[in-house]
């Protein structure tokens, strides 16, 4: 034997014993059956569930109808199931995808939903991206809800529905007359809010418009709250006080009647005579400038240019005074009018 077919069965050997050592974990799921795995090209998604119960392994991945994909693995990771899922490479997915949970039947397989918004990203998903947990519902199971049955049969509800439509049948009257009286009542009631709908309207609008300004003035309604019990009770106690100064008044009123009526008389005639004063000092600022202006007007245009002038000049010629000296009497003038500034 030579060296080549030595080598050659020490190949073979090592192969089935590879393939006899792989044949004791062999997982029946990762046969190549059709539908169990994504041809061609793909690419993984990890999303994010709070509950995978009754997922199957190699669960089918759906869009629109549309088997896109498969399920690889599901990790637990704190306390939420990561499904793995692999993805056909000719599938473009947008960042805003949601996954879903569902059953085509009842006692159906569960399988992976997604769906895509009507306005969806523009950014697509990528090899090793993750539709995180805010996108993805958990599946409703037959458990839950045989369970949601069984406590609807089983708590009451149905008891108490029952009494709630006995209750509602007493209290309508036995009488069908009454109850068509009733009936006739009611369908008037309509009839009439159906004529009036823009009266309706017209209330739910002002209706609307006082709580938009309720809603407005909160923190005045606040310090009303807050501040006005104190306040309308110190009101009450000056409305007392008040009250009780009008009737003191009044007391006030008849004692000096007696004391008024004699005088009466001569109180209209002073004010007769402070008509006219009063008049006059109302109508003052109107007078007081026109006068002032006038007064300022002669001194600035007639007493200023006279005075500045040398003031009034005399030329005394002769002095005749009977019974006295002329010359004595000519120099007394004389010394009057230089006291007077009229003379130099």
């Amino acid at each position: 034997m030579n060296r080549g077919t030595v080598r050659a069965t020490g190949g073979l050997l090592a192969v089935m014993a590879i393939a006899m050592t792989q044949g004791c974990s062999l997982d029946p799921t990762r046969l190549p059956v059709p539908g169990s795995y994504v041809a061609g090209n793909k690419y993984t998604l990890d999303i994010e569930f709070s509950s995978v119960l009754n997922l199957p392994a190699r669960a089918k991945v759906d869009s629109g109808g549309v088997q896109i994909g498969v399920l690889d693995r599901v990790e637990l990771v704190g306390s939420t199931a990561v499904a793995h899922v692999d993805i056909s490479a000719d599938v473009k997915l947008p960042q805003d995808t949601r996954a879903e949970l569902r059953q085509a039947t009842i006692l159906g397989d569960t399988y992976i939903a997604l769906f895509t918004p009507t306005s969806p990203s523009a950014v697509p998903l990528h090899d090793g991206d993750t539709i995180p947990l805010r996108n993805t519902v958990p599946a409703d199971n037959v458990e839950d809800v045989l369970r949601s049955a069984s406590n609807i049969v089983s708590g009451g509800e149905l008891s108490t529905l029952q009494d709630t439509a006995i209750n509602l049948n007493k209290a309508f009257p036995k009488d069908p007359a009454e109850l068509t009286r009733i009936q006739k009542k009611l369908a008037g009631v309509l009839h009439d809010l159906a004529a009036n709908q823009d009266t309706i309207d017209a209330i739910l609008s002002g209706a609307e418009n006082i709580s938009n300004s309720l809603a407005a003035n909160t923190q005045t309604f606040d310090r009303l709250v807050t501040e006005g019990p104190g306040k309308l009770e110190g009101l009450g106690s000056v409305t007392l006080n008040i009250v009780q100064a009008i009737i003191e008044f009044g007391v006030l009123g008849k004692n000096l009647a007696p004391v008024l009526n004699p005088i009466t008389p001569d109180l209209i005639q002073i004010f007769s005579y402070m008509g006219p004063f009063i008049a006059s000092v109302s109508t003052a600022d109107t007078t007081i400038p026109v006068l002032s202006d006038k007064l300022v007007g002669l001194i600035r245009d007639k007493l200023i240019p006279f005075f500045g002038r040398g003031g009034p000049k005399f030329t005394v010629s002769e002095i005749n005074l009977p019974g006295m000296d002329p010359t004595s009497r000519a120099n007394q003038v004389i010394e009057a009018m230089q006291t007077m500034g009229l003379l130099k």
